[in-house]
């Protein structure tokens, strides 16, 4: 999976882990935050939500043009560092004053554009244009390392809050607090890494405008450049619905979590929710896949121990559980993460099979199956949402009915297909595509395209409110497969733009 890698990329990887840990943890808190430390009901905190993450997906653009034209990427990238971990501290001091969060909202949004960007156009220049495959291959182990930081950060942030409040008698909203902070301290070991390491992949950082390079950049001519930016705005209109049913998952399947989900559950299920639990789970499925495959005796002895490890873990834990467990809503936010740093392998070595066949689709292509999954994945939502009550019935209490816990798990399995379809492979693919000195700009598009969709995500959040809950999520179902039609009907065009 690693194999013929450029260094440069295991320091972005582990840059935009730590920054995503950051993030995610503020995430994983922000809707909860709000409506226990402001009062907000739901339709008004998915509001807010939504137009945050619309304003943190938005200013790519404006940074990615910054980029390109004035400081150049590694700069942009550490500014927006900087700035970023100012607005995590900023929401870390405990206020009653919504202009103070909105103030510190904004900070992270101009910070957050510098830097998001920028950071997977430095991936892109590690590779030359005709490294097509293992571009996409990159991207994926990039994206895993995101990953990796969002799927820790929940742990965190549930972990400080708990600490925070039984050890200096804070409140529920001191202790979201104390999560921010965390956050902040992420970016900042963000920062120390892609300053540190800036050797490993400065090769990467320049600038077309100033530097030809025509291993790693296309030469093109105007009609091709023109075909590209059509291609681009195309498939940026597409994932706009993707990023809508996606992004739920820090608003409505947040709050489905909250409110319909069985909040007591047994010894087994637990360990999903438990950190030593799920590492344990997590040491059997590694240990066991890297046993099982290719490889030295060595690296399967090595396998087969953390395999043992794990089980023994899981022996010992399951018989120091009582059968009455309460779980935390915020660590539902770990399973996609952590799927995608499950499947991520799997899906990276399938395509790699495809690939040596002549079979593996291209990049628009796997953008269109992704939105077929994201389908699949809200029509579990309706199932699991048969029988349950509308929000606005709730009257601010959950739910006296609760389903299973592995409705929300399998739902959010599903979306981690879809998102390891599409995501990664929009990246690689406006990598590709995007004419050499725009490339900040065409990436920082994709991020627009990205915040139009989280604003949507909130916009939506007053049907969740207001409909059946069945209803609520039919309407992703049918947004999903709208999209994955359309990708179907401009495809050739779409595949004809990176040839």
């Amino acid at each position: 999976m690693f194999k013929g890698h450029p260094k440069g990329l295991y320091v972005l990887f582990f840059t935009e882990m730590w920054e995503r840990f950051g993030f995610y943890t503020m995430l994983s808190i922000f809707v909860y935050y709000m409506q226990e430390n402001f009062g907000w009901d739901a339709s008004t905190a998915t509001n807010v939500y939504g137009i945050f993450l619309a304003g943190v997906y938005f200013t790519p653009i404006i940074g990615g043009w910054i980029a390109d034209n004035l400081l150049g990427y590694g700069k942009t990238i550490t500014l927006g560092a900087i700035v970023i971990a100012i607005g995590y501290a900023l929401m870390a001091v405990p206020t009653d004053s919504a202009t103070q969060l909105y103030t510190a909202l904004v900070v992270v949004c101009i910070g957050n554009g510098l830097f998001k960007a920028n950071i997977s156009v430095l991936v892109g220049n590690l590779y030359a244009h005709s490294q097509g495959s293992l571009k996409d291959a990159g991207y994926s182990i990039f994206y895993m390392g995101i990953n990796i930081g969002a799927f820790y950060a929940p742990m965190a942030a549930a972990g400080i809050r708990r600490f925070t409040m039984n050890n200096f008698d804070a409140s529920l909203a001191q202790g979201y607090n104390a999560g921010f902070l965390i956050a902040a301290a992420g970016m900042i070991i963000s920062l120390i890494i892609f300053v540190v390491f800036r050797k490993m992949y400065s090769n990467a950082d320049y600038r077309a405008k100033e530097k030809e390079n025509v291993k790693i950049d296309a030469t093109l001519t105007k009609g091709q450049e023109k075909e590209r930016i059509i291609a681009l705005v195309t498939i940026f209109a597409i994932v706009i619905f993707f990023w809508m049913a996606f992004h739920q998952n820090g608003s409505a399947l947040s709050l489905f979590a909250r409110d319909y989900t069985h909040k007591i559950v047994g010894s087994f299920t637990y360990l999903l929710f438990d950190i030593v639990g799920l590492h344990a789970i997590l040491f059997v499925l590694l240990g066991g896949t890297v046993a099982i495959g290719k490889g030295s005796s060595q690296r399967k002895g090595i396998g087969v121990l953390f395999a043992i490890i794990g089980l023994i873990v899981i022996i010992l834990k399951v018989n120091t559980l009582s059968d009455v467990n309460e779980i935390d809503p915020e660590m539902f936010q770990s399973f996609n993460p952590m799927f995608i740093v499950l499947l991520t392998p799997l899906l990276v070595g399938w395509f790699g099979h495809l690939n040596k066949r002549g079979k593996e689709p291209s990049s628009p292509a796997k953008i269109g199956i992704g939105m077929v999954i994201t389908a699949i994945a809200y029509i579990i939502m309706i199932g699991a949402a048969q029988g349950l009550a509308p929000v606005n019935s709730l009257e601010g209490e959950g739910s006296a009915i609760t389903v299973s816990t592995y409705w929300l798990i399998t739902t959010y399995f599903t979306l981690t297909i879809a998102e390891l379809h599409l995501s990664p492979m929009g990246l690689s693919f406006v990598s590709k595509v995007a004419p050499p000195k725009m490339k900040g700009l065409m990436m920082g598009g994709w991020f627009g395209a990205t915040s139009v969709g989280n604003y949507l995500a909130g916009f939506v959040g007053r049907f969740y409110q207001n409909w059946e809950l069945w209803q609520f999520f039919l309407l992703l179902v049918i947004t999903s497969l709208f999209a994955a039609i359309l990708v179907r009907i401009f495809l050739k065009k779409l595949k004809h733009a990176t040839e």
